[in-house]
């Protein structure tokens, strides 16, 4: 009798807080509720606090959210919900799709886990873009332009700007002949030019050059863009440029005049004279236009003769004073040309009728400014196929071979 009078004790007391709890009531519904964009995965919450039935702070809150509006359906659910580590009034809800909108509601809970009985009124916001890294560099520089500058110096333009090795950077180059590869170019020094403000043009001084020589000019692995990538060996890491025989030049340095003591008989001024000089100097057109780039020789037969087709891109033509293209022929590998022709400044293909089979033929297309200014050239060759009765007889075996071969598949 006693166990069962202390067991029904037990259980009255256990009941008294789930009794008093449904007495209190439930929190009050959550007021106040607005949401803003953080970034492209968080929107932060805000809102007034709530009361517990008995007038006291609730104990935490839950957010439901989706990208659904409940509100203006009258009905449903939402997704997704969390909830709050305390009672404080404003919550980051992470983790979200960029560039979408969702939509919030609040509830308030107090300490006996008893729910307040009705959503908040909604509240939306959209997630910021997401912000699209650029894509990373992948392309190697290409050599698109050599001149000679003087005896001495030559200038190696390349596609973008580009970084030189800190320790010996002129030995990152080489130049040799064209006609005879083994001979070669002492280069003294390598630097970035810095005439050239995009940091794309290095600047070689060499030995003495032979004046009209052929040289190629050819930029090792080590010379990079400035995202690391570097040269690739083959076709676009090099150039072809012509020697030159003209002096470096002088450039006279600020106190120059004021050291030079007049000759007696000296009849005008030195600074006028070197004032003239200078602007001679300055507008004088010495720069040919740049070559033009991806010279193609293709051919195609015309009776028992071929015709030569020629296809590239133009010029970059920076100075816009390009004038003429110059078509050269050569039939000894380049060593000597025939008069050039005139191909116009807006030609970028070109058909050669009436060429012979067997033959290899060589060509050089250059440029002309309205200066007279003419560019190295670029360099192409190509050897035509044999032709005559020898091809159509060879044809007409190869055909009959076919059929025999077809009757026996039969």
């Amino acid at each position: 009798m006693k166990k069962s009078l202390f067991a029904l004790i037990t259980a009255v007391l256990l009941a008294i807080p789930s009794l008093s709890a449904l007495a209190a009531g439930e929190p009050e519904n959550v007021t106040g509720l607005t949401a803003t964009a953080v970034d492209a995965t968080s929107i932060g919450l805000s809102w007034a606090s709530a009361k517990d039935a008995g007038g006291g702070l609730v104990n935490h809150y839950r957010v439901y959210y989706g990208t659904t509006s409940v509100q203006t359906a009258g009905e449903g659910e939402y997704g997704s919900e969390v909830d709050t580590p305390n009672n404080n009034t404003s919550y980051v809800v992470t983790g979200l799709t960029a560039n979408t909108t969702y939509y919030f509601a609040v509830t308030a809970i107090d300490s006996t886990s008893v729910e307040s009985d009705a959503y908040s009124i909604e509240a939306s916001a959209t997630t910021a873009a997401a912000v699209e890294e650029p894509a990373a560099d992948a392309t190697s520089p290409t050599v698109v332009n050599v001149t000679a500058a003087d005896k001495s110096h030559v200038k190696v333009q390349f596609s973008e700007a580009v970084k030189l090795p800190d320790l010996l950077p002129e030995a990152a180059f080489s130049i040799t002949e064209q006609i005879n590869p083994t001979n070669s170019l002492e280069i003294v020094a390598a630097t970035i030019d810095t005439v050239d403000t995009t940091g794309a043009t290095v600047l070689l001084e060499t030995a003495v050059q032979t004046k009209d020589m052929n040289y190629i000019v050819t930029a090792g692995v080590a010379v990079t863009d400035m995202a690391g990538n570097p040269m690739i060996s083959g076709s676009t890491d090099s150039g072809l440029f012509a020697g030159s025989d003209a002096e470096p030049v002088v450039v006279l340095g600020a106190e120059t005049p004021e050291e030079v003591i007049p000759d007696e008989e000296t009849t005008e001024p030195i600074e006028p004279i070197i004032e003239e000089a200078a602007a001679q100097e300055e507008t004088a057109d010495t720069t040919p236009p740049e070559n033009i780039t991806a010279l193609m020789l293709t051919f195609k037969e015309d009776m028992e003769k071929f015709i030569i087709v020629m296809d590239w891109t133009a010029s970059l033509n920076t100075a816009k004073d390009l004038v003429d293209q110059i078509l050269y022929q050569s039939m000894d590998r380049g060593s000597t040309y025939s008069a050039g022709t005139s191909l116009g400044a807006d030609v970028s293909h070109y058909e050669l009728p009436d060429m012979e089979g067997g033959k290899e033929y060589t060509f050089k297309i250059t440029t002309k400014d309205s200066a007279g200014n003419e560019s190295v050239g670029v360099v192409k060759s190509i050897r035509l196929p044999q032709t005559g009765a020898g091809i159509g007889l060879l044809l007409f075996g190869s055909a009959a071979a076919a059929r025999r071969l077809l009757r026996r598949k039969k």
